[in-house]
C-alpha cells in the first residue's frame, strides 16, 4: 500500500511517495578482548622467569667463586730521587710524560763537584809524583847497601892480609930476625884492619835496614795513589749523579720539582708509574681463602671500565694478613679482645691482553672472583 500526500489547491499533482528499500547488512565478527588482567599475569610470568633464570645464575656463579670488591690494581711506582745536593739546572720531562729506563729526567748544576773532581785528580797527580821519589829513593838505597856490601868484602881480605903479616912478623921477632918495631907496626896494622872491617859491616847491615825502610816508603806511596785513584773515581761518580734518570719505564707521576730549587741528596722529586708489569691486589676474607691456591682462574671488572670482562691467574697468597703491617697491629693478648674478620692480600697476576687495556693504572679499583670450583 501507498502513501499518499494530499496536494494544495491550485498546486500540481505530485507523484505517489514510497520508503526507500531496506539493505540487509552482513553480521560483524566480534574477537575477544584481552583484559589488564591478562597482560599482568604475563608481564609477571616474564618477570618471574628473567628473575629465576639470573638467580639461578648468580647462584650458580656464587657458589663456584670467591668474590671481593676490596682489590685493586698495583704496579711498579719508583721514586726518582737525586744522589747527591744542589741547585736544579735543567727539568727535563713534564706531568704524565711518558720515559724510557735510564732517560734523563732533570740535571743538577755540576760546578762545585768538577771543582771536586779537578782537585781529586790534582791529588792523584802528587801521589803518583811522591811514588816516583820513593821508588828512586829505594834504588839509590839498595845501591848503597850493594856498594856496603862489596866494601865488606874487599875490607876483609886487607883485614885477612895484616892478620896473616901479623903472625908472620911476630914469628920473626921472636927469631930476632926483624927489629920488634916493625912487629908493632904489623899489630897496628892488622887491628886497625880489624877495625875498619867492623865498620864497613855495620855501614852494611845501616844499608840493609835502609832498603827496608824506603820499601815501606814506596809501599805508602802505593797505597796513596790508589786512594786518590779512588778519590778520583769516587769525584766522577758524584758528578755523573748530577744527572737523574728515570729507574723504570713509564709515566711521570707526582711530579713536585722546578727549575732553580734546591734538592737534597734522598729527596723525592717524582715518581714513576710503570703501566706495563701490573698485577692485582685482592683483600679477601679469611673466611674466603680455604680453598684458593695458586693457579686458579680469576675473573674481574674494573670500574673504569663498566662491562668490561678481564682474566687473570691466582699468583700467591699473602703470608700474613693486612692487620699485621699496620703501624699499630692489634694486640689480643691485651685483654680486650674483639674478634674481627681479618683480610689476607691475594695477588693475582693479569692475563697479558688484560695487562695492555688502555688506562689501566695503578691504583684502579676492581671487583675480583676466584673461581675455587669446577
Amino acid at each position: 500500500m501507498q502513501a499518499t500526500i494530499p496536494s494544495l489547491p491550485g498546486a500540481p499533482s505530485a507523484a505517489p511517495f514510497s520508503p526507500a528499500p531496506v539493505i540487509a547488512r552482513r553480521p560483524v565478527r566480534s574477537f575477544p578482548r584481552i583484559t589488564r588482567r591478562a597482560v599482568l599475569v604475563v608481564a609477571g610470568t616474564l618477570v618471574l622467569s628473567a628473575a629465576a633464570w639470573r638467580g639461578s645464575h648468580v647462584l650458580l656463579f656464587a657458589l663456584a667463586h670467591e668474590s671481593t670488591d676490596d682489590a685493586q690494581v698495583e704496579g711498579r711506582v719508583s721514586p726518582v730521587l737525586p744522589r747527591v745536593n744542589g741547585y736544579v739546572a735543567q727539568v727535563l720531562v713534564a706531568d704524565n710524560e711518558r720515559v724510557a729506563a735510564g732517560q734523563a729526567v732533570l740535571v743538577i748544576d755540576s760546578a762545585e763537584l768538577d771543582l771536586k773532581a779537578a782537585n781529586a785528580r790534582a791529588a792523584l797527580a802528587s801521589a803518583r809524583a811522591a811514588l816516583e821519589i820513593s821508588e828512586a829513593t829505594l834504588a839509590s838505597v839498595r845501591a848503597t847497601a850493594h856498594v856496603a856490601a862489596a866494601n865488606v868484602g874487599a875490607v876483609r881480605v886487607a883485614q885477612a892480609k895484616a892478620a896473616s903479616d901479623l903472625a908472620r912478623d911476630d914469628q920473626l921477632v921472636r927469631t930476632g930476625i926483624i927489629a920488634e918495631q916493625q912487629g908493632t907496626d904489623s899489630r897496628a896494622a892488622a887491628d886497625a884492619a880489624a877495625a875498619q872491617l867492623e865498620a864497613v859491616r855495620l855501614q852494611a847491615a845501616a844499608a840493609a835496614k835502609q832498603i827496608d825502610v824506603a820499601e815501606a816508603q814506596v809501599g805508602a806511596a802505593r797505597a796513596q795513589v790508589a786512594e786518590r785513584v779512588a778519590d778520583v773515581d769516587y769525584a766522577q761518580l758524584q758528578r755523573s749523579y748530577a744527572t737523574v734518570v728515570a729507574p723504570i719505564a713509564g709515566l711521570v707521576s707526582h711530579k713536585n720539582v722546578e727549575l732553580g730549587q734546591y734538592v737534597q741528596a734522598g729527596q723525592t722529586l717524582l715518581s714513576i708509574a710503570g703501566d706495563t708489569d701490573l698485577w692485582l691486589v685482592a683483600n679477601y676474607k679469611e673466611t674466603q681463602v680455604a680453598q684458593m691456591h695458586v693457579g686458579q682462574a680469576v675473573e674481574f671488572t674494573v670500574d673504569g671500565y663498566p662491562g668490561l670482562q678481564l682474566h687473570g691467574r691466582v699468583d700467591s697468597i699473602a703470608g700474613a694478613t693486612g692487620a699485621r703491617f699496620a703501624l699499630l697491629p692489634p694486640d689480643n693478648a691485651s685483654g680486650n679482645f674483639v674478634k674481627v674478620t681479618q683480610r689476607l692480600p691475594v695477588k693475582i697476576a693479569i692475563d697479558r691482553a688484560a695487562a695492555h687495556a688502555p688506562v689501566l693504572r695503578p691504583g684502579m679499583s676492581v671487583d675480583v672472583a676466584v673461581r675455587t670450583k669446577g
